[in-house]
């Protein structure tokens, strides 16, 4: 890439804006997401601790650093996938983003969002955050964003982009590169290259949990996507959104976004929306999956393995309090060794209390939800602490995420990792930094269905098992009322009506920096 980073009119490399807030809302969990369940970085700490992670904020960051922009750092905040956030904590996070961007003149604004915050008085928080934004830096500033792909995309924050992809791989394994699209779509933008021009259509339906990018419907949506982009030189990028399932709101659905690189492009970006929006509504029937047992898959595999607990996903927002299957484990599956997290607040006050080395009777697990009665466990407290935990797996390589105060409990055949508030533990860090080696352990009970398989494939085989709880994929029970019409709950009438994003009207204000035939192999390969 060739570096010429000066803004021709003021002779000055471009003020970049660069910042995170990152938090995925379950809108039917009783817990709420306070301030201190954050991991939050300002400064230039926004900029050294996330500059090799395997995150959009990272892949802004490399690009940004290689096309010489001056990086005006806002704040990198990130949360458990959890409750609606409350409105004090969502007021901090914003006011640092907003005071950022009112500090000096900004050429444009990078965000790394998730795209599914909730709050406890806004269904869809990015959407909110970035009409703010859009009212201080005028209309002409660009504006760019990468999200998770199960992003609200429906519910108005496209509205104030000038561009935005998703991730298009689930498990996530690309948040880095998506990082890297959006800023070098940017850097077109800046340079006067590219005034991207978007086209979405809203596809009133929800995935049943078979929606993994590598195999099943979605497999052939991606490559339709894929081929679509790479075959016109008038497009851009394409983004399937697939909304995260347990929230409530206006256009809760899945969202199809094609960009053209300018406004010549718009019918062809308009057509492929509409090609991809129908094949996901004909599809709509193939998105429900079937898991195994805990019986089953433990009668199949000999050796060591590790279990996604479906139906307790932190990673969609459940509280993750339940030890069902380490209660099934020990009743019916000696003599195997099983290391398991599960959220009890009590239980980590008791440990904390007693302290490391102490002999404690507790009972933990089924302490938010209520769902299953307590496991009573008599055991030694290994350590106690606060602490944070660095992905080692390709999920968010390098991204350093809370584990927060937290008590480890042994007991006969289990270690327990028990945390205050919920935790992502679809990385292995999460128990190595809490100090639980995994050695001598059989089985691995991890919060998550998907992510963890790009975590822990070598350590033993990776298994999604059929469990109860709040993120068991059967939208009858949530109580849905604002997305409706939506299909599986109605049989709603849909025609694929490709409708604009933003856009913009004309060329950026910068010029000439980039290497056109670098660009296009970063964003046509996706």
């Amino acid at each position: 890439m060739n570096v010429e980073p000066t803004h021709v009119a003021t002779g000055r490399a471009p003020r970049v804006l660069v910042g995170q807030i990152f938090q995925e809302a379950h809108g039917f969990t009783p817990l709420r997401t306070p301030l201190d369940a954050f991991a939050i970085e300002r400064g230039d700490a926004v900029v050294t601790r996330n500059m090799q992670a395997d995150s959009v904020l990272g892949g802004i960051l490399r690009i940004g650093s290689a096309e010489g922009w001056d990086l005006v750092p806002s704040i990198a905040a990130r949360a458990s996938p959890g409750g609606r956030v409350t409105d004090d904590a969502y007021a901090h996070l914003l006011s640092a983003l907003l005071d950022a961007a009112r500090s000096a003149p900004l050429d444009a604004i990078a965000l790394c969002l998730h795209g599914c915050i909730q709050t406890e008085s806004l269904d869809s928080a990015e959407a909110d955050l970035l009409r703010r934004l859009r009212e201080i830096v005028g209309p002409d500033v660009p504006i760019v964003a990468g999200f998770d792909l199960h992003g609200h995309a429906g519910g108005g924050m496209l509205d104030h982009l000038d561009f935005a992809s998703a991730y298009k791989t689930n498990p996530h394994g690309d948040a880095g590169a998506t990082g890297e699209r959006v800023a070098m779509v940017l850097a077109g933008i800046l340079q006067g290259r590219l005034s991207p021009v978007g086209m979405k259509v809203l596809v009133p339906m929800l995935t049943g949990g078979n929606d993994e990018t590598g195999s099943g419907p979605l497999r052939a949506l991606h490559a339709t996507a894929r081929e679509g982009v790479a075959a016109d030189p008038a497009l851009l990028d394409a983004s399937i959104f697939n909304v995260n399932p347990f929230i409530d709101g206006t256009g809760v659905g899945q969202t199809i976004v094609v960009y053209a690189r300018h406004e010549a492009g718009r019918e062809p970006a308009a057509a492929l929306a509409r090609v991809l929006a129908d094949g996901m509504w004909a599809a709509r029937g193939e998105f429900r999956h079937v898991l195994p047992t805990l019986a089953q898959t433990l009668a199949r595999v000999a050796g060591r393995v590790v279990l996604g607990d479906f139906g307790d996903r932190v990673l969609a927002g459940a509280p993750g309090d339940s030890l069902h299957v380490v209660r099934e484990v020990l009743a019916h599956h000696a003599p195997r060794r099983v290391v398991a997290p599960v959220t009890d607040p009590a239980a980590v006050a008791l440990c904390g209390r007693a302290g490391a080395g102490a002999r404690v009777t507790v009972a933990v697990g089924g302490a938010i939800t209520g769902a299953e009665p307590p496991l009573v466990l008599a055991g030694t407290v290994r350590s106690t602490g606060v602490g944070m935990y660095r992905n080692r797996g390709a999920f968010m390589r390098g991204a350093t995420l809370r584990i927060g105060e937290y008590a480890v409990l042994e007991a006969d055949r289990v270690t327990l990792l028990i945390t205050r508030d919920p935790l992502m533990s679809q990385d292995p860090g999460c128990f190595l930094d809490a100090g639980i080696g995994l050695d001598d352990a059989d089985v691995v009970v991890v919060k998550s269905g998907y992510h963890f398989k790009l975590a822990f494939g070598d350590w033993g085989e990776c298994v999604c098992i059929e469990t109860p709880g709040l993120t068991v994929f059967d939208p009858f029970v949530l109580g849905l009322e604002k997305a409706r019409p939506l299909y599986p709950l109605d049989d709603p009438f849909f025609q694929a009506e490709a409708v604009p994003t933003r856009g913009r009207a004309g060329p950026g204000p910068m010029r000439g920096t980039a290497d056109v035939s670098t660009e296009r192999s970063v964003l046509g390969n996706q």
